[in-house]
């Protein structure tokens, strides 16, 4: 054990010399503070300005009101009026305006009963975008409630009677709403989701994963130079495995002790078991990652060319920023899935120790394969 931490510290040392591995250390809390930072002053990407052409009409100035405030998707703000409303969009200061029409509640009668085609509110938009879609749902929520009681008064009137009383009907329709929560978000392991997380702090942890493996990738160029060097010449052939798995997981570990700091200061981190099994799987895995691509490449340029393309597809391959179902079966070829699966659902650490495993095999069957071509190489000379 002695041993073993003294070269540990030795090449923990080594490390500390160099300055790519400095700035990987350094970009792990300097991307959480900056995303804290980013997240505390946020008053949502998506500007709606919203004003009504009737500001007489109730039934506007109440759904208008209902849009008030923002969250951290949407912002709205009212304007006193529609054209003011459209030249902000016009000038880019809002990303759509909508526009609730005068006399509100006979366009929804026209629109409930009569199938008429007129709309109840105008939407001006800058351009057509995600986001922008999403929003409208908010917009649909506000005008489902009134919608809703305007089929419930042609229903009573079909199946009841032609007499009623609007106010009595509108105050049973307001009662009959439940006040609880009629869904129940949980993931496939049965934790419930954290609706307190912002929506810029959800791909840190895939951030923070990719990381780990730029280090691991780091490590085999470091290596690749140490050979050259003949700094481990001393090293016996029968323990130069371990060594070599070993020298990787020297800055992985570091980096990985790190960026679990880092999930809890951003209170990302879930139970601490589950953290440390799934995050020193992945360690393995980026390690035997790294050393099987530095025994395909065999070059340190060659790697770090190949490195940047890497880091970009583990991202677009994996659910980090977006999630593209027909790419899943690259995502098994990558240690970063196993490393988010296994958060939420532990069986992923054995599938983790499975994915270890089979790279070592690999790696064992590369390293044969090129052995052999030397051996011939040598032999015809």
């Amino acid at each position: 054990m002695k041993r073993f931490l003294t070269r540990w510290y030795l090449l923990n040392k080594r490390l500390f010399k160099k300055p790519v591995f400095i700035v990987i250390l350094c970009m792990v809390p300097v991307l959480i503070v900056a995303l804290n930072a980013a997240t505390a002053h946020t008053d949502g990407f998506v500007k709606i300005a919203v004003a009504v052409e009737d500001p007489d009409d109730p039934l506007a100035r109440q759904l208008s009101s209902m849009l008030s405030g923002s969250s951290e998707i949407v912002q709205f703000s009212m304007c006193s009026t529609p054209e003011e409303a459209e030249e902000r969009v016009r000038y880019g200061e809002a990303n759509a305006a909508w526009v609730f029409r005068a006399d509100l509640a006979n366009h929804i009668h026209q629109l409930i009963n009569e199938g008429t085609d007129k709309a109840c509110v105008r939407v001006i938009e800058r351009e057509e975008t995600v986001a922008l879609r999403l929003a409208r749902e908010k917009l649909a929520a506000v005008l489902s409630s009134e919608s809703c009681f305007e089929l419930l008064i042609r229903e009573y009137r079909q199946r009841v009677s032609t007499e009623y009383d609007v106010d009595a009907l509108r105050e049973d329709y307001r009662n009959a709403f439940c006040t609880g929560d009629i869904f129940e978000f949980r993931y496939a392991s049965g934790d419930r989701f954290d609706d307190d997380t912002s929506y810029l702090m959800l791909p840190i942890r895939g951030v923070l994963a990719t990381a780990i493996l730029l280090c691991g990738m780091a490590m085999a160029m470091f290596w690749i130079r140490d050979e050259e060097q003949m700094v481990f010449c001393r090293i016996s052939r029968a323990a130069r495995p371990a060594f070599e798995l070993g020298y990787h997981l020297t800055g992985i570990v570091d980096v990985a002790a790190v960026v679990l700091i880092s999930l809890y200061a951003a209170g990302m981190g879930e139970s601490l078991p589950v953290e440390l099994a799934s995050l020193a799987v992945y360690c393995l895995g980026c390690a035997m990652f790294a050393i099987l691509i530095r025994h395909l490449l065999r070059r340190a340029g060659s790697i770090a060319a190949v490195t940047p393309i890497l880091i970009a597809a583990v991202i677009v391959i994996n659910p980090i920023l977006f999630n593209l179902p027909f790419v899943y079966p690259l995502r098994v070829l990558t240690p970063v899935h196993y490393y988010l699966q296994a958060t939420h659902s532990p069986i992923y650490i054995l599938y983790g120790l499975l994915y270890f495993a089979a790279l070592g095999v690999i790696d064992y069957l590369v390293a044969l394969f090129y052995n052999r071509i030397l051996k011939r190489s040598s032999a015809s000379r």
